[in-house]
This record gives C-alpha cells, structure tokens and sequence, in this order.
C-alpha cells in the first residue's frame, strides 16, 4: 500500500471522521454544553458520516466492487444530507418558535405559535424518518460488504446489517411516529455504539496498512 495514495489519506481521514461523528451526535445529544457549540456539532456529525462512507467504499471497493456497494454509498451520502437537512430545519424552528413566544403578548397569541410549531415540527420529524430509510440500507449493505471483505473481522458487518435492519423494520412499522414514541425499544443507540466499534477497528486496520 502506498502511502501517499489519495485513497489510503481518504481511508485514514474517513476512519478519524466516523470516530469524530459518533462523538459530535453523543456530546450534542447528552452534554450539556452553551450554545452554539451542540448546535455546531450536530451539524457537523452527518458531514462527517459522508467522509467516513467515501472511506469505506473506497476501502471495500479495492477488494471488491459490487453493486451493493456502490447503492450502500449513494444511499449513506443522501441520508447524511437529509440529517444535515432536517437538523438545520429543526433548530432554526426551535429559534423561530421561542423568539415569537417570548415577544406574544395575548394566550391566542401563543395558542396558534405553538399549534404552528407542532404543525411545521412535523416536517422535520417526516424527514427524520426520511433520513432512517436511507441511513438504514446504507448500513444493512455496508455491513454485508464488510462481511465479505478478507481484511475485516465478518461479524463487524453482520451485527450492524442486523441492527440496522432492526432499526427500519420498527421505524416501518411504527410510522409516522418514532419506535420509543410508540413503546418500542429504539435500538438506533445500539447502532450508534456499533458504529464507533466499526469505526475505531476500520482506523486501526487502515492504520496497519503497509
């Protein structure tokens, strides 16, 4: 391997990436920190995810190039865009609604914002869902390729197919509403945590790299 190859920097900046990505959504999710730094990072997080993708497909392509691939990559760029989409929607709405309440002065005032709120909160929760269908399959077909790939350990790829495949068989089946708002269990922190073991093991192989 050369390394000086833009593919292998791609494989090397792409493993750091989906290490930095599952750390942005935890800490912007979990953390209380001031604004904008939670704001800034949950931006950030789905930019990282399509450097991390573009680094797996290149990595996975070199062994094998299959047409799943090349779908599991197109799908994880969309669906990245389309969280980076919904997050940026979600948060200015949020803006939007608190600075209109803070300046109503009568309760019908305040009774239609916040009944605008829930109304135009809906997009972003469709998009939501929207983001799960893409990121999912993505995920499901990353994880067969990585299954099948020499250099990768076969149960790395076929836990995260599985989890995945978990995560958008419950979203279908509780739609329009999330699997925890429908007492559902919601496995998609379990595919969080799945991503960084893939992640930090997909950085150590590229790492190895000779």
């Amino acid at each position: 391997m050369n390394k000086s190859s833009n593919y292998y920097q791609i494989e090397k900046i792409g493993g750091i990436s989906g290490i930095v990505s599952i750390i942005f959504y935890v800490s912007a999710v979990l953390i209380p920190m001031p604004d904008p730094i939670p704001r800034l990072m949950a931006f950030t997080f789905p930019l990282l995810w399509i450097i991390s993708y573009m680094a797996l497909y290149h990595f996975l392509k070199k062994e094998k190039h299959t047409p799943t691939l090349e779908i599991a990559y197109i799908f994880g760029v969309i669906g990245a865009a389309i969280a980076c989409s919904f997050l940026v929607i979600q948060q200015a709405n949020f803006i939007w609604h608190n600075e209109a309440m803070e300046v109503a002065k009568t309760d019908e005032a305040k009774a239609l914002l916040k009944a605008a709120f829930r109304a135009v909160n809906r997009v972003q929760a469709g998009l939501d869902v929207a983001f799960d269908i893409f990121i999912t399959i993505a995920t499901i077909l990353f994880g067969i390729n990585m299954a099948r790939s020499s250099k990768l350990p076969s149960f790395l790829g076929i836990v995260m197919s599985i989890i995945a495949g978990t995560l958008l068989v419950l979203n279908m089946i509780t739609f329009p509403v999330g699997p925890a708002e429908a007492g559902l269990i919601d496995v998609g922190p379990f595919l969080g945590i799945w991503m960084m073991v893939v992640y930090i093991w997909f950085t150590v192989v590229v790492y190895k790299q000779q």
